[in-house]
C-alpha cells in the first residue's frame, strides 16, 4: 500500500485560499488553521468551509479595529481579549465592594453568557458597536449580577476578615487600605466553580502581605528620606560637582533652537546629544561623522561608531550619568510631562553630567526646566526662538477629497491613518504612511520617499511631530483635533497642535507652511492654538520618576524579599506621598509586568531588568513572549530566534518588528541567553521589508489600476 503524502496543512489552505482567487499572502494561513480547528498536516477542509472562515476572521478582524474601543467606553465593564489572528475573548468585569465606601472591592471577570455572547457575534458580524447596545447593557449587567449573587458567602466571609484586620492594624488603617486596593485592583479574578470556594483562602496572604505593610511606618519613613527631592538631586554626584550652566533654548518647532544647540555642541571638545527618538539619534550621529567627529551612537538595542568617542548620540533613556562632558543637548524636553518615558528626561536634566546643559523645546516646560535649577542651585539661561516660516491657517475645511501633493493628513490612531490612506490612495494619489508601530527604519524610508516625491501625499499621526526631515511638507491637515490618550478621548492641547503643525513649511524649502482641518468644527481649535493661546497648566506638576538599580536593590535589602511587585509597591509609597514633588511613571503597566517576571526564579536586578524591557505591554502575545524568556533566563537556557511568518498580515509584522527590538535589547544585558543576534537582525530586516513592501504596493497598486482603467477608456 502506497503510503500517503505528509504535507503541512499551511500547504493545503494555501493552494484552497488560491483557488478562491486570493493572494495566500494575505492570508494568515496558521491563524485559518486554528480556526478551521485542522492539525499541523494533512489537514483537510472544503472551499465553502474555508470561505466561511475567511468571512468571519475579516468581520472579527474589521470589528477588533473599531468595534472594541468603542465599546470599551460605552460598556466599561465588557473586557476583549485579541488573538493574533483577530479572534476576540469577551470577558464580563463584576466590581463587588468590601466596604460601605466602595474603597476596597474583588473583581471577577465571568464568561458572558448565551445572550452577551449572541449579541457581541452580531456586532462582530455587521462590525457595528451599536447594534443592540441597549440589550446588551442589560445583558451584561445580568451577568455581573450573577457573578456577585455566586460569590455572596464568601465575599461576605472576606468582608468580617477585613474589618478584623483593621481592629488589628489600628492606626495604621489607611495604609493597610491603600496596600489591599492596589493588590485588589491588580488581581482579577476568573468565575469559576473554585473560585466560589476558595476567595477567602485566595486572599489570605493578601492580607497578610497588607497587614505587614501597614506595619512599616518607621521603615518607610526612613526610605523617604533616602528618597526624597533632595536625596535624588544629590545621588547624580558627577553633576553636581560640575555646577552645571542650563540653557533653555525655548521656542516652537522650525526655530532653530535644535540646530543652534547641536552647533555649540559640536564645538565643544566633548558632548552629547539626547533624543526622543533613535531615528533623531541615528540622524544627528550621522550628522556628527560628517563634520569629522570621533563620534558615536548609543540606544537600547545597538552601539555603532568608534570606541571612546568624544561626541555620542543616544536616545535619552541610555544617557550617561557618570561621564562628564562639556556640553550636553537634550532635546524635546516637553516631554518632561510625559507619563509614560517622563522619568528619562527627569533623570537627564537634573544629572547629565556636562558643563553646560542646553534643553530645547516649547514653552510648556518653562516652569519644569526653572525649578530644576533652582532646586539643583544652578544657573538658568533662558533664549527665545521664534519660527523662520509664518503659519497661515486655512479658514475653510479641507476634506480628504482635496488634499494636494505636498500635504500631510494627520490622524490619531492606526486605524483611522489606514482608513485615510485608502481614500487618497483611491482619489489617485500615491502615499507615504508614518505611524507608531512602525519601526524607526520604516519610518525613515516611508519618510524618505515623501521627501524624494515617490510619494505625493503623507498620511501619519503625531508620530511627525518630532524629528521626521519631511522637506517638501506644505501643509498640514488634521483629520480629527482629538485623540484617546490611553484613559480616554480628549482635546488635543494647544501646544500638541502648534508641535505638529509646525512640521508645515520647512525652513530651505517652503516659504510659508499652511495648516488646515478636514471638518468645519476643527479649524476653531487650531485658530485658537495657532494665534500663540497658552496651553492650559497641567493638573500635576510633578516630575515624572522610575526607580532604578540601586532603589531596587537597596529597597529589597530591607525588606528581605526578591518579589520586584513587592519592592516597586513599596517604593511608590515612599515616594509618591501627598507634598512630594514626584509622581510615578507608568507605574501600574511596570507593576503587571513585575508580576508576570515574580514568576520566574531570578535575582530581583534581572526581574528589575526585564520589567522596563521595552516590550508592547498592551499586546498579549508579546507578554507571553516576554514571561517565556524570563523562564529560560531562570534555566540557563538560550533564546533562539523568533520564528518569523513573512507572509503574515502587516500587524503580524509590525508586532514581529518590536519584539526583535526587544530581543535585541536583552541580549545587550544578558548576551549569554539571548545570543542568536545575528538571526535576529535579519529577521527584522526581512520583516521590515515586508511592511516597507505592503506599504509601498497598497500605496500604489490603486493608482496603477486607476491609471490603466483611464488609458483603457482614451481614444486609440
Amino acid at each position: 500500500m502506497a503510503r500517503r503524502r505528509v504535507r503541512p496543512t499551511t500547504e493545503i489552505l494555501s493552494e484552497i485560499v488560491a483557488q478562491l482567487g486570493l493572494p495566500p499572502r494575505s492570508v494568515d494561513l496558521e491563524a485559518l488553521q486554528g480556526r478551521l480547528g485542522l492539525p499541523e498536516f494533512n489537514g483537510e477542509a472544503d472551499e465553502a468551509r474555508v470561505a466561511r472562515a475567511l468571512r468571519a476572521m475579516k468581520a472579527e478582524r474589521a470589528f477588533a479595529e473599531t468595534g472594541i474601543e468603542a465599546l470599551k467606553r460605552t460598556v466599561p465593564a465588557l473586557r476583549a481579549a485579541v488573538s493574533g489572528g483577530g479572534a476576540v475573548t469577551w470577558s464580563v468585569r463584576a466590581t463587588i465592594p468590601l466596604l460601605d465606601d466602595d474603597r476596597l472591592a474583588v473583581r471577577v471577570d465571568a464568561p458572558p453568557d448565551a445572550e452577551t455572547a449572541g449579541i457581541l457575534r452580531g456586532m462582530a458580524h455587521r462590525n457595528d458597536p451599536r447594534w443592540r447596545l441597549d440589550d446588551l447593557r442589560a445583558a451584561v449587567a445580568q451577568v455581573a449580577g450573577q457573578a456577585a449573587d455566586e460569590l455572596r458567602r464568601p465575599v461576605e466571609r472576606l468582608r468580617e476578615q477585613v474589618r478584623l484586620d483593621l481592629r488589628e492594624v489600628g492606626a495604621d488603617a489607611s495604609a493597610y487600605l491603600a496596600q489591599l486596593d492596589r493588590s485588589l485592583r491588580s488581581r482579577p479574578f476568573p468565575l469559576t466553580d473554585e473560585l466560589a470556594r476558595s476567595l477567602f483562602q485566595t486572599l489570605t496572604p493578601v492580607r497578610k502581605r497588607a497587614r505587614v505593610v501597614a506595619h512599616q511606618d518607621s521603615r518607610l519613613r526612613r526610605l523617604r528620606d533616602r528618597v526624597g527631592f533632595g536625596a535624588y538631586i544629590e545621588k547624580f554626584a558627577a553633576a553636581r560637582r560640575l555646577g552645571r550652566r542650563i540653557v533653555f533654548h525655548m521656542g516652537p518647532t522650525n526655530s532653530g533652537k535644535t540646530y543652534a544647540a547641536l552647533k555649540v555642541l559640536t564645538e565643544a571638545a566633548t558632548g552629547t546629544y539626547l533624543a526622543p527618538l533613535r531615528l533623531l539619534a541615528l540622524e544627528n550621529y550621522e550628522a556628527l561623522l560628517e563634520r569629522g567627529l570621533r563620534a558615536g551612537m548609543v540606544t537600547g538595542e545597538e552601539v555603532l561608531g568608534e570606541a571612546g568617542p568624544t561626541h555620542t548620540a543616544r536616545t535619552i533613556e541610555t544617557a550617561d550619568l557618570m561621564r562628564p562632558v562639556e556640553v550636553a543637548v537634550i532635546d524635546e524636553i516637553q516631554m518632561l510631562a510625559d507619563p509614560d518615558r517622563g522619568w528619562a528626561w527627569t533623570n537627564a536634566l537634573f544629572g547629565v553630567p556636562a558643563k553646560t546643559v542646553i534643553v530645547c523645546g516649547s514653552d510648556d516646560a518653562l516652569a519644569y526646566v526653572r525649578r530644576a535649577a533652582e532646586a539643583a542651585g544652578e544657573s538658568l539661561e533662558v533664549v527665545p526662538f521664534e519660527r523662520k516660516t509664518p503659519l497661515v491657517l486655512a479658514e475653510q475645511p479641507v476634506p480628504l477629497e482635496h488634499v494636494e501633493p505636498g500635504d500631510a493628513v494627520v490622524a490619531f490612531s492606526r486605524r483611522a491613518v489606514h482608513e485615510n490612506r485608502e481614500i487618497l490612495v483611491a482619489a489617485g494619489h500615491r502615499v507615504a504612511t508614518i505611524y507608531g508601530a512602525l519601526s524607526p527604519e520604516v519610518r525613515r524610508a516611508e519618510a524618505a520617499r515623501f521627501r524624494t516625491g515617490e510619494a505625493d501625499v503623507l498620511v501619519t499621526t503625531d508620530a511627525i511631530g518630532m524629528g521626521l526631515n519631511l522637506g517638501p511638507l506644505k501643509r498640514v491637515v488634521f483629520s480629527a483635533v482629538r485623540k484617546y490618550d490611553g484613559t480616554g478621548e480628549r482635546a488635543l492641547t494647544n501646544s500638541e497642535i502648534r508641535q505638529i503643525a509646525g512640521r508645515a513649511g520647512r525652513f530651505g524649502h517652503q516659504e510659508v507652511g499652511y495648516v488646515a482641518a478636514c471638518e468645519e468644527d476643527g479649524v476653531a481649535p487650531l485658530r485658537t492654538a495657532l494665534s500663540g493661546a497658552p496651553t492650559a497648566p497641567a493638573a500635576d506638576t510633578r516630575f515624572f520618576v522610575r526607580p532604578d538599580l540601586q532603589a531596587i536593590t537597596s529597597v529589597a535589602e530591607e525588606m528581605q524579599t526578591d518579589s520586584l511587585r513587592e519592592v516597586l509597591a513599596h517604593f511608590a509609597r515612599a515616594t509618591f506621598y501627598d507634598g512630594s514633588p514626584f509622581q510615578p511613571s507608568a507605574l501600574e503597566e511596570i507593576l503587571e509586568v513585575a508580576r508576570l517576571v515574580d514568576r520566574a526564579r531570578l535575582p530581583i536586578r534581572e526581574k528589575f531588568v526585564f520589567s522596563v524591557c521595552p516590550v508592547d505591554r498592551r499586546d498579549d502575545v508579546a507578554m507571553a513572549v516576554l514571561e517565556r524568556w524570563t523562564q529560560a533566563r531562570a534555566a540557563g537556557a538560550g533564546v533562539p530566534a523568533l520564528r518569523a511568518n513573512l507572509h503574515g498580515e502587516l500587524d503580524y509584522q509590525e508586532r514581529t518588528v518590536k519584539l526583535a527590538s526587544a530581543y535585541l535589547w536583552l541580549s545587550r544585558r544578558f548576551p549569554e541567553t539571548f545570543d542568536d543576534v545575528e538571526a535576529i537582525r535579519a529577521m527584522r530586516g526581512q520583516a521590515n521589508a515586508a511592511i516597507e513592501a505592503h506599504l509601498r504596493e497598497t500605496a500604489t497598486r490603486r493608482v496603477e489600476r486607476r491609471s490603466r482603467r483611464v488609458a483603457a477608456k482614451a481614444p486609440r
